[in-house]
């Protein structure tokens, strides 16, 4: 199963924030203990690491100290953290929720570990003994599809894909509304996601978990998600907006009659900082013709100055300049970029604020397409 984890992001994925705030008593970060006992006594050390949500996802890591087969690793996280512990080169992955738990590992099969006290843990295992089987049948009709050369074989084992994708769906559907108040719905709703159901579904699910559920630090993760495909399903996108990188509100519908040229980003992506010189004759040529054109950073929160730096640094700072992590809601356009989207991402509005044309990443084929649209956009 693709399990969505808090650190992605890659891009999938982002930190957007666009869950509405509450009076009432929220489940939040707390405080978690293990226990643990593994069955070999002359283990001296494990070491654990995990992400802290609520702290822009920071790693904590630790090197745990075992004693006579016993340990205690002790933290703070929210409900459905992401909790790694490994023995020389062997890792495991379980999910973690504030409280007290017990470990119990055996050191040449970590795999078969049993966590105790961790309800998102149970709650995935619960649902693992009905996806198991399927998942692994997928799993290896993939690689058959990679080395098919037949059609007809192709074609079978794409329609068994499929079906077997369908089955999980489902699988996946009836748990999240059965099961409204399990952080572990979450990971499901991440993963129709990634399999492109439609926003109305999404978000019909998401609005059904519980209130703890929706508005937890991995709640807002996943809604930035749902916002990403609702916008993706908006023909007309006038009323997003967005902070520019001196606070000032950019609103699309302030660029009413003229062409919007959005383009996503980062400082550490190399195709991007190489788009900027067309980029840089595209917006010399026409912006005095009517195009506008809006950087969006994907850059996170602690690498800010590196974004900053390479703004001056590649001398875009003629147009409008946005860091995504910055910006929350649900007129956020920076919501346009769905998670799992590769960058360097364009996005071209026209003048009443319709999508017209997309591309991704960066060579001659999208030089050629780019000056042929804008040629022709504004021939006269």
């Amino acid at each position: 199963m693709k399990h969505f984890f808090i650190f992605v992001i890659t891009l999938s994925i982002y930190s957007f924030i666009g869950c509405r705030q509450t009076n009432k008593t929220i489940e939040r970060e707390g405080q978690f203990k293990i226990i643990g006992t593994i069955d070999d006594t002359t283990v001296d050390t494990v070491f654990f690491r995990y992400w802290r949500c609520e702290k822009d996802n920071v790693e904590v890591k630790d090197t745990i100290l075992v004693t006579n087969g016993t340990f205690t690793i002790e933290g703070i996280g929210s409900p459905r953290t992401n909790g790694f512990l490994s023995i020389g080169d062997k890792e495991v992955m379980f999910y973690l929720d504030p409280g007290e738990m017990q470990l119990y590992l055996k050191k040449d099969s970590l795999k078969n570990f049993v966590l105790k006290g961790s309800q998102t843990q149970t709650d995935r295992e619960m649902l693992e003994t009905q996806t198991k089987s399927l998942e692994s049948h997928l799993s290896e009709i993939k690689k058959q599809l990679s080395f098919e050369q037949s059609d007809q074989n192709y074609e079978f084992l794409t329609q068994q894909k499929d079906s077997i994708n369908n089955l999980l769906k489902n699988i996946w559907i009836d748990f999240i509304t059965s099961h409204k108040s399990s952080h572990y719905s979450l990971d499901l709703i991440a993963n129709l996601f990634f399999n492109k159901l439609n926003a109305d579904s999404l978000t019909n699910l998401f609005n059904g978990l519980s209130e703890n559920v929706r508005v937890s630090c991995s709640g807002k993760q996943v809604y930035s998600l749902v916002l990403q495909r609702q916008k993706s399903t908006m023909s007309n996108v006038s009323s997003l907006e967005a902070f520019d990188k001196d606070g000032t509100v950019i609103k699309l519908s302030d660029f009413k009659g003229k062409y919007v040229l959005f383009d996503f980003w980062a400082s550490w992506c190399v195709p991007c900082i190489k788009s900027f010189p067309h980029l840089k004759e595209l917006y010399a040529k026409y912006k005095d013709k009517g195009l506008v054109v809006i950087s969006i950073s994907v850059d996170k929160k602690k690498d800010e100055q590196k974004w900053l730096d390479a703004i001056d640094k590649n001398e875009i700072a003629g147009w409008i300049q946005i860091l995504s992590y910055k910006n929350t809601g649900e007129n956020n356009m920076c919501d346009l970029l769905e998670a799992g989207n590769g960058i360097p991402h364009q996005i071209l509005i026209d003048k009443s604020g319709n999508i017209v044309k997309r591309w991704t990443g960066f060579g001659e084929s999208v030089v050629t397409e780019q000056n042929e649209t804008f040629e022709k956009i504004f021939k006269n």
